[in-house]
Order: structure tokens, then sequence, then C-alpha cells
């Protein structure tokens, strides 16, 4: 089979998921990383009344049409405290930023360009354009106006909206339920001691990591023997678990003990990324319960890659959210490289600046498929290729690590 490009290989995986189902009330303090399960419709307009957009006072406008003028100035008008009274022709008001412009005023004019004249006199300049300093009622948002869509992950500022239209819950969907499972029976955890050609398995605490920083319920499912049978029993765990999801690493491949590719209906995608090469794919299902398997390779960089790539994007769909795999930025190369004819490498790079603030991308001397070490010190992750060389100053796709890891599409 031919393999198939990241967004190949997304598009037709993503097709077949089917989102959850059920929804809560969440309080705003704790629906940060929740997918908004309906649209979320204003119920009043923002701000809510015309404000002074600075200190200064609040004027006519048609006052000063004929330029400067000697205002008096007739009252003071706080934050919070709406004027009582009006504001007559020919006279001012001492406004504070956010305060509510006095009835019949349309403008303001900020305190650093009116003199005083007096204790209660000032000198402001004119004429003043439309809406001077001011916040009209509405303009930022319309009572009925969709402020926020369904299927999005909330972030901070979501919650800030929310709560100034006055909402303190918001309704969201359930949390994914998402299993990570390692295989092999070279592995053990920490901090028990290694037997000869033993490894400590670094896969599932930085898959449950990410999970949970995904916004996903993160279920540990240990480390499971290159056996048939264990694996049946770890599936059938999950079934019990009611989870909606399994993260596999390891046992995906060709080799005499990849147990994964011995479970029924699994198929492997190739996708054309290294390090990684596709996942292995199979929606299981049990009493009318479905369970996506996803099985990832074992090596830690190349789980790390195809993780964010491909396996966490299209848990965000099966969550609800509108994911996407991570889009990159255009950098240019710090200098000339060699690549595989044909094939995508996602090499780990640092960012390099100069004293102009230009930047460019130079990958790691190391970029062996096990060297978790390399994700560590890098910035980044560039694609190379499919060209055999890359000059330098060339552009590459390059993924800040900081927003790779991020679950919100850009």
């Amino acid at each position: 089979m031919d393999e198939l490009s990241l967004h190949q290989a997304f598009a037709e995986l993503a097709d077949d998921i089917t989102a959850v189902q059920g929804t809560e009330e969440m309080p705003l303090d704790q629906a940060c990383g929740r997918v908004l399960a309906r649209p979320l419709v204003a119920a009043l307009d923002l701000p809510g009344q015309d404000l002074a957009a600075m200190d200064g006072y609040a004027v006519r406008r048609a006052d000063l049409a004929a330029g400067p003028r000697v205002l008096p100035v007739a009252a003071q008008v706080l934050a919070g405290h709406p004027a009582r009274n009006g504001l007559a022709p020919g006279s001012c008001a001492r406004i504070m930023t956010g305060a509510p412009l006095p009835a019949g005023s349309d403008a303001v004019v900020m305190m650093e360009v009116v003199e005083a004249v007096d204790a209660n006199h000032v000198l402001v300049p004119g004429p003043l354009a439309v809406g001077a300093n001011r916040r009209s009622r509405g303009e930022h948002v319309r009572a009925g106006e969709t402020v926020l869509a369904a299927s999005r992950r909330l972030r901070p500022a979501d919650l800030a909206l929310a709560s100034s239209l006055g909402n303190s819950h918001l309704t969201v969907l359930r949390r994914l339920r998402v299993g990570v499972l390692s295989t092999g029976d070279e592995l053990c955890d920490p901090p028990l001691a290694l037997p000869s050609g033993g490894a400590y398995d670094s896969n599932r605490p930085m898959l449950l990591a990410a999970a949970t920083g995904a916004g996903f319920t993160a279920v540990d499912m240990a480390i499971c023997p290159d056996d048939a049978a264990a694996l049946q029993d770890r599936i059938d765990w999950a079934f019990g678990q009611r989870l909606d999801a399994v993260l596999v690493t390891g046992g995906a491949a060709l080799g005499d003990a990849d147990v994964v590719r011995s479970l029924g209906g699994v198929r492997f995608v190739p996708v054309n990324v290294r390090p990684g090469r596709g996942v292995a794919v199979a929606r299981l299902a049990r009493d009318g319960q479905h369970l996506l398997l996803l099985g990832l390779p074992g090596n830690a960089v190349a789980a790390y890659v195809l993780a964010h790539l491909l396996a966490l994007p299209l848990l965000g769909r099966m969550a609800g959210a509108q994911a996407r795999p991570p889009q990159p930025l255009a950098l240019p190369a710090a200098r000339d490289l060699q690549a595989r004819p044909g094939r995508i490498d996602f090499r780990r790079a640092r960012l390099l600046w100069d004293e102009q603030g230009g930047c460019r991308v130079d990958p790691l001397p190391e970029q062996g498929s096990a060297m978790i070490r390399s994700v560590c010190d890098a910035h980044a992750l560039v694609a190379v290729g499919p060209a055999a060389r890359i000059r330098e100053g060339e552009l590459l796709p390059t993924y800040l690590l900081c927003a790779f890891e991020s679950p919100d599409p850009y």
C-alpha cells in the first residue's frame, strides 16, 4: 500500500470517527479545555451602554465644532457610578475609563490635552472626531450574536468572554476516556531494577501527560507483555471500563513479537512521516459499545511525533472538537541539509536568532527515533523533504514545540 501524506491519513481516519455523546453543565472555573456542546449566544450587548475609553472629559461634539472652548465641569463620573443627570449643552463632565457617558454626551477628550482654567473650568480642544475615545454600546458584541461555536475547545479567554456575558456555567461534551498502554517483554517501570536487556517505559508517562493536556481523561493501562492473550485481556478490561479509545505503543509493525497486529480488525495505515511510518488502527465493538485503538511505534521519538501529528488530533475529533493536525510556520534553514528523496523527515531543531531579530532553524545532530533527549533539547520539529537537498535559507515547515503540543488548531 502506498504511503499517505499526513493530511491524507488524517482525512481518511477522521472520516470514520463519531464524536462522543453526552453533555454536562460545567462551572466556568472548571471548563477550560472542555469542548463546548452548543453555540454560546450573547444574551446582552457588550458594552451594555456607551462608555469612556480613557480618563478625560465627556463632552458634546457640537459644542466644540468651531474649535477649542472653555467649558464648565458639571460633574464627575466614575466606573460603576452612572451620572444622575444628563450633560447640558455647553458643559463637560470629568470621567474615568469604563464609566458610562452621561446622557447627551457623545465623545471623550483625554485628560492629557485638556488645560485647567480654574477649579471649575477647563479649556477643551476641538473639533472632535465622531465617537472620539468612546466605546459604543454593542460595538464588541451584539445580543443574539453567536460568540463561540459548538465544538470549540475552551480557552481561558473564552471563559472571560462567557463571564462578561453573564454566564456562570457552560454546557460541554463529556470527557473522552483514553487508555494508554505500552507493549513489550523488555519494559518495566521505575523504580524496579532493570533486568538484562530491559528498558524503562518512557512512552506511557509521555502519552498519559499528552492525553491529559489535550483535555481527555487518561487511564493508565500499564505494560502488556508480547502475548496476544494478555493483550486481549487488556482490551476486555478497556471495554469493562467503558473507555472510548486506547493508545498503544509498540507491537504494531510486522515483527515476530508484534502483538497489536494480531488483534482482529487491526489494519496498518502507512504515512510518509519519519520517524514513525504509520499507525495501526482498529474500530472494535462489543454489545453496542465502540472502542478506537490507535497503535503507535515503540520508539519514543516516533511515538511522540505520530501522537501529536495524528493520534491526538484524531482523538480530538472523537472528543467533539474541531481538531486537525498541527499547522507549521515557514522558517529558513540555517544551513544546507541532505534528505532521503521522497521522504518527509521530522527532525528536532533549535531556533537561532540573529541581532536583527531574524530566526532560522538548525536541526540537531542526533536524530535517532529512540533519542527522546533530542526532543527535550529542541525548540521545534522541522519537516525536511521530499527533496534530496535543502539549501541554506530555504523555507522549512516548522512546528514550534510549544504549539505542536497544544491541542488547539491555529
